[in-house]
């Protein structure tokens, strides 16, 4: 993609621009050239910040996809500082002043995250900021500038929802049983993401009462992952430990018998706690 300044910038004239147009060139916006018939995802990324202008930059997801947090969108949002630009398909132009990085600019990695949880839902918000701390960003570093922000529409939900990562949480499935599961029937605190045997990382682990529970996010896995699953399991085992294996049915339309299960494993294994009822389990009894 270029832009006329840059053309003309470069020695051609308005009239060899004229012609390149109606021989090689795309024109996708007034002033803006792509040098390719089809342009590809860059390609109309870089179209929206040449017609944004100076000091424009993508944002929301379009941002989050360079920085590998989420999928390629389909629109491409773009933050232009200083002046009002009609949005039109594919770019929908926002106007507010972000600082920029990399050479196709972009909002930075935090303010890409702070940005796209005003506008998502509560699981995805939990999806980016797992990805965020799996991309070395630490929970604590989100949580900084959001405290330095004059104001964000989600901050108290935000604020938890950072919290809850910063305990290990990666999942909103994981985030669904913490709340759901273990918090609600008073099961104990577990570790998470730690490594009790070789390796493999554990979604929980209560770790004083050699219990494990794994939590899928799909109903079976299959090819490379299916196998790493087993090969933890194996290991599990052969430390001693006890491996439950839960999916999203399980987690949020049967929390209070996975509960029961979980707790019977663990007192078996020396828990001496009790779980107790949530609202769910009271409101069943009325059935």
């Amino acid at each position: 993609m270029l832009s006329r300044e840059q053309v003309l910038a470069g020695g051609l004239t308005d009239r060899v621009i004229t012609r390149l147009i109606r021989t090689e060139w795309l024109q996708v916006a007034s002033g803006v050239y792509s040098l390719r018939p089809e342009p590809d995802w860059l390609g109309w990324s870089w179209a929206g910040v040449l017609i944004a202008g100076p000091g424009s930059c993508l944002g929301l997801a379009a941002a989050a996809h360079l920085h590998r947090l989420m999928p390629a969108p389909d629109r491409f949002a773009i933050w232009v500082p200083d002046r009002q630009v009609r949005s039109r398909e594919p770019w929908v132009f926002s106007r507010g002043r972000r600082d920029a990085v990399g050479r196709l600019p972009r909002t930075t990695l935090v303010r890409t995250v702070l940005d796209l949880a005003a506008v998502q839902r509560t699981d995805a918000i939990v999806s980016l900021l797992a990805a965020a701390v799996g991309r070395g960003t630490p929970a604590a570093t989100i949580r900084v500038a959001l405290e330095q922000l004059p104001r964000h529409p989600r901050r108290r939900l935000l604020t938890e929802l950072l919290a809850d990562v910063g305990d290990g949480v990666r999942s909103p499935l994981e985030r669904h049983y913490l709340y759901l599961v273990e918090r609600a029937h008073g099961l104990p605190s577990a570790r998470r993401q730690a490594s009790p045997a070789g390796p493999y990382a554990t979604d929980v682990w209560y770790a004083e009462f050699d219990t494990v529970v794994e939590l899928d996010g799909r109903t079976w896995h299959e090819g490379p992952a299916q196998f790493r699953d087993q090969a933890r399991d194996n290991r599990h085992t052969e430390a001693g430990l006890a491996t439950l294996r839960f999916g999203w049915s399980d987690t949020l339309d049967r929390s209070c018998h996975m509960a029961r299960r979980i707790a019977s494993v663990l007192a078996r294994n020396g828990w001496q706690g009790t779980p107790h009822d949530c609202p769910r389990c009271l409101g069943r009894r009325w059935l």
